[in-house]
């Protein structure tokens, strides 16, 4: 079985994935995917992390051209745009993790690059945007207008990624299986259900 969760930036879904991946005795996947594109396209697991986090939309890539936040992005891009060659290696690597089976992968659009397949068990975990600044100032010990910057800017790039390349809306419960809200029912709870329901799809699908 595959764990892909999707989650609003803030809502403790790391968390909960490796509190899943403990329970169940699956992969932790969530800073191997930056490594393992970085190698792919000869640039640093930063730079992956950085275009990602910050997607621009699409109107202002074909504005920007080879234009990029930062040098090693800019050095990867050649005949085709950056974004596409990291989409493909992204999509590449969550596959290859999928493969291996019992595995919990994070973000990265898991979801909508695996789909609706009976080994997939996709969830999103989300709050909301207040509970979500105030646990960011509190784990994070930084300012709340930096949280408020950093939620809205991370789930703007989120709802665009998906959009762009996927045509998907970001958070909408018919792409997932499970949505749990953090904010109501705390970590471990969620954890719990999680794979509660992982273990329904594994006796359901096989």
């Amino acid at each position: 079985m595959i764990v892909a969760l999707s989650n609003e930036y803030g809502s403790g879904a790391l968390e909960i994935a490796a509190l899943v991946a403990g329970e169940l005795g699956y992969e932790y996947v969530d800073q191997q995917l930056p490594v393992v594109v970085a190698k792919r396209l000869r640039v640093t697991p930063q730079a992956v992390e950085a275009n990602e986090d910050a997607a621009p939309t699409l109107g202002e890539r074909f504005l920007s051209g080879l234009e990029r936040a930062t040098p090693e992005l800019a050095e990867a891009s050649a005949a085709e745009p950056f974004d596409e060659e990291l989409l493909r290696a992204v999509q590449e690597a969550v596959r290859e993790y999928a493969a291996h089976g019992n595995v919990v992968i994070v973000g990265r659009g898991a979801s909508a690059i695996l789909g609706p397949r009976p080994d997939v068990l996709r969830v999103f975990a989300h709050a909301p945007r207040e509970w979500r600044i105030a646990r960011i100032v509190e784990t994070a010990r930084t300012r709340r207008e930096i949280a408020e910057a950093e939620v809205d800017r991370v789930d703007k790039a989120r709802s665009a990624y998906l959009r762009d390349w996927y045509s998907l809306t970001f958070g909408d419960p018919q792409n997932y299986d499970l949505c749990v809200d953090t904010s109501r029912l705390g970590v471990a709870e969620c954890a719990a259900l999680i794979v509660a329901a992982t273990r329904a799809r594994e006796s359901f699908s096989f």
